[in-house]
């Protein structure tokens, strides 16, 4: 049934979707009531979107992209050629979940791909957790990139504030438009033209952006609502030890920044996302897609931290 699953506790409640690729559509910091996600008024699907243009669909909050973010091509044996979707296989699907104490535990398992996807989503405090398990069910190695799409909401009298280590060196990959820049700068300035990344509300109207860091993700983003005397910390843990390193996956931070110019919206991202390219085969080519090995798996987790 179309229907959410509500998660809250004192400090957070949350909507998630089982049936629609288990979306979070709705993320509500308890402080203020602020509404974290992006949302915008439309029909809910009534069935399965697998394989559909992304902005077809009801595209809004905190979708799962995977095995890449762009359409495109697998590269290598046993799928080689084989496209990935528009956005992904998993956000248009119906899944399996089982609600768990304080959350819910989806998972997904691959249509054109050997895998299966798990992730358990709760909340500890003022914390919204999310811990992913990736098995590989194919007896070959399996590259992928995934990223954790999740439009905030951002309207002009809320301004944003957004904070990476300033040395932190990034590449612009392109537009809202799709058209590619590829220009390489220090966090949070760039110079042609001149803008300031971190500071929203001062870029120009009606356009976008989507970028990537080039260093592995080490230190927290944070998301700041000046006005609101709140902030969101996001971090990211590869998983693997010392015991077993192999289920490590690297991880970079993807920006994308929205001020009208795709579909008129306002809204941003700030994504930790295994590999530096939204198109998996130029992710392998720069070698810095996601890898398991051969009936392998790997694990990660993200960290939403509310703070005043």
């Amino acid at each position: 049934m179309l229907h959410p699953v509500t998660i809250e506790n004192d400090a957070v409640r949350m909507e998630v979707w089982p049936a629609l690729g288990g979306k979070v559509s709705s993320l509500i910091d308890k402080a203020d009531k602020f509404e974290l996600l992006f949302n915008f008024p439309d029909e809910l699907p009534t069935e399965p979107q697998y394989d559909i243009p992304y902005t077809h669909s009801w595209y809004a909050g905190w979708d799962e992209c995977f095995p890449a973010v762009a359409a495109g091509p697998y590269t290598g044996h046993p799928y080689n050629a084989v496209n990935v979707p528009d956005h992904g296989e998993l956000w248009g699907i119906p899944t399996i979940a089982v609600p768990t104490k304080d959350g819910i535990t989806t998972v997904w398992n691959g249509l054109r791909f050997g895998y299966r996807l798990t992730r358990k989503l709760w909340v500890d405090g003022t914390d919204i957790k999310a811990r992913y398990t990736l098995v590989n069910t194919a007896p070959f190695p399996f590259r992928f990139v995934w990223a954790m799409h999740a439009l905030m909401s951002w309207t002009t009298n809320v301004p944003v504030q957004i904070r990476l280590p300033k040395s932190t060196m990034m590449r612009v990959s392109h537009d809202s438009q799709g058209r590619e820049s590829n220009e390489w700068f220090t966090w949070p300035c760039c110079a042609k033209p001149e803008l300031d990344f971190g500071k929203l509300q001062d870029l120009p109207q009606k356009q976008g952006w989507k970028l990537f860091s080039m260093d592995k993700i080490s230190t927290p983003a944070v998301v700041r609502y000046p006005s609101r005397s709140r902030s969101v910390e996001i971090s990211y843990t590869s998983g693997g030890d010392e015991d077993d390193p192999s289920a490590a996956v690297d991880a970079y931070w993807g920006l994308w920044i929205n001020t009208g110019g795709w579909s008129a919206h306002h809204h941003f991202a700030i994504e930790p996302t295994t590999g530096r390219f939204d198109q998996l085969d130029r992710a392998v080519k720069d070698d810095s897609a996601g890898k398991v090995a051969a009936s392998a798996q790997v694990n990660w987790s993200v960290t939403w931290s509310l703070r005043t």
